[in-house]
């Protein structure tokens, strides 16, 4: 049985309602999830999903107990559902360290997390751009790279979570051939078999052979050039406002994009329900929800849970491929 860890996210949110109905309806199998957060947000805000789960608080006893909660202490009171806050923040950081520990020490194999709300956490004292960065520098390692990934669409990021006007700044050949044989090597992978990859141009219509712009020119069909000499089959770049027209996705097993809503804002449109924000680069394998905190209809049972089940199969799935 894989330890799947699913960290409950801010406790003010939606990702404790999701975590508990995916746990409920996940079919007995291979998986034993542990939900990680406080289980006192579990049992006095949604008492009837957390019915019958057990609470551990010595780390020896998860492997007897699935699925079950491993309780994270916080001293606070239960926050109102939808009421984010500093405090609740804080607390979603404290469950996202409990699990990396619990990684750490080999007793859960791979860790989901529930949807955060950055700007709580880094107001309560953290720096945090995103779950991506932070797991890898808590584990010393440098270069995750974020994919979106459904079965019919997956999507590569260059970069993550910086501001648009950045990203030119940290965008070159050698960025990019790391980005595409990563993505190569994932994709194979989970998909097996011959697959094919495509990257988007930088700029619009990849620069209109310098009309707009020569970074494509000069930048992506370098890096697309080098990584196709060493077998990799990669094509493009490609304008983004065609490639990602659904029928043109389709033919990659994933898309290379150079920023984050380049690749996000088509990706949603299409997967929300269904997609699964996936790290790689690191030795921890770490999937997660697709969606945000969704303050404005926590604690109505409205949400749906439909990625987080993504999220942990998805997880299964790498842990056994590797």
């Amino acid at each position: 049985m894989l330890k799947i860890g699913i960290t409950l996210g801010d406790p003010a949110g939606i990702g404790p309602e999701v975590a508990l109905k995916a746990v409920k309806h996940l079919e007995k199998g291979t998986i034993a999830p542990v939900l990680i957060g406080r289980a006192r947000v579990l049992f006095d805000l949604y008492p009837s999903l957390a019915a019958g789960l057990s609470v551990v608080e010595d780390p020896g006893a998860v492997a007897d107990q699935s699925p079950c909660i491993f309780d994270v202490p916080f001293d606070a009171p239960v926050p109102v559902p939808g009421a984010g806050s500093i405090h609740t923040g804080a607390e979603s950081k404290k469950y996202i360290d409990t699990a990396i520990d619990l990684w750490r020490g080999n007793i859960i194999d791979a860790i989901v997390t529930g949807p955060v709300h950055k700007g709580f956490i880094e107001k309560s004292g953290t720096p945090f751009t995103g779950h991506t960065e932070y797991m890898a520098g808590a584990i010393h390692e440098e270069k995750p790279y974020m994919m979106m990934y459904s079965r019919d669409y997956r999507v590569l990021l260059a970069t993550t979570h910086i501001p648009l006007r950045e990203v030119y700044h940290h965008v070159d050949v050698k960025r990019l051939v790391e980005v595409i044989t990563t993505g190569y090597e994932s994709i194979r992978s989970i998909d097996g078999g011959d697959v094919t990859l495509a990257v988007t141009g930088f700029d619009p219509h990849c620069g209109d052979d310098g009309a707009i712009g020569d970074f494509d020119g000069k930048i992506t069909a370098e890096a697309v050039r080098q990584c196709r000499s060493r077998g990799i089959p990669v094509e493009g770049p490609f304008s983004a406002d065609t490639l990602f027209i659904p029928a043109n996705w389709k033919k990659y097993n994933l898309v290379i994009v150079h920023y984050h809503d380049q690749g996000l804002i088509p990706f949603k449109l299409l997967a929300f329900d269904s997609g699964v924000n996936v790290t790689l680069g690191l030795s921890l394998v770490r999937t997660s929800v697709d969606h945000g905190t969704a303050f404005d209809i926590a604690g109505k049972d409205k949400a749906r849970f439909s990625s987080m089940i993504e999220a942990i199969k998805i997880a299964e799935m790498l842990v056994l491929r590797r």
